[in-house]
């Protein structure tokens, strides 16, 4: 043999190894992260809310909460009326003004103040998400997680265990 097939062999053996001792000293779970953000008790209130807000809002809270007839996103609405006014404001604005160039910085406005209510929203979502896995991780002495669809062989799946542990999470 060739001492490049040799060098190549050895590499190939420690490799080998290395990855057994990683595999060994490693408890890895595997996880649907996208699953777990769904079932969060407070996502679905999210969507709708921002859906909502994705479109222009007319009128004043008042005139927003009399045109729905939905008793969910009525109570909904309820929770953010501050944020239903201040979007009624912006899209008013946005409707009354002439010039293009300002009525599109307005519109921009809008958008980063909608990215940013969209951040706080799902940022909590998020949060209590992670709580959930490293709780899950902890009991389950895990020391990797990977997102399930990234994995080709072993790990062990923990989504349910994770679903299960952000149900006992309430904010």
């Amino acid at each position: 043999m060739t001492v490049k097939i040799r060098s190549a062999i050895g590499f190939a053996a420690v490799l080998i190894l290395a990855c057994g001792v990683a595999y060994a000293a490693d408890a890895v779970g595997l996880v649907d992260s996208q699953k777990i953000m769904f079932q969060h008790p407070k996502f679905d209130e999210a969507s709708k809310i921002l859906i909502f807000f994705s479109r222009s809002v007319e009128g004043n809270l008042a005139l927003v909460l009399e045109r729905e007839k939905d008793p969910e996103r009525r109570r909904i609405l309820m929770n953010y009326s501050a944020q239903v006014s201040e979007f009624a404001e912006l899209d008013r604005a946005i409707s009354a003004e002439a010039d293009l160039g300002k009525k599109e910085k307005l519109w921009e406005d809008r958008q980063r103040k909608l990215s940013a209510f969209e951040a706080g929203l799902m940022g909590a979502i998020y949060e209590d998400c992670m709580e959930a896995i490293k709780t899950v991780m902890t009991l389950k002495k895990m020391t990797v997680l990977i997102e399930l669809d990234s994995a080709y062989y072993g790990g062990t799946e923990v989504t349910e265990d994770v679903i299960q542990q952000l149900k006992k999470i309430r904010r």
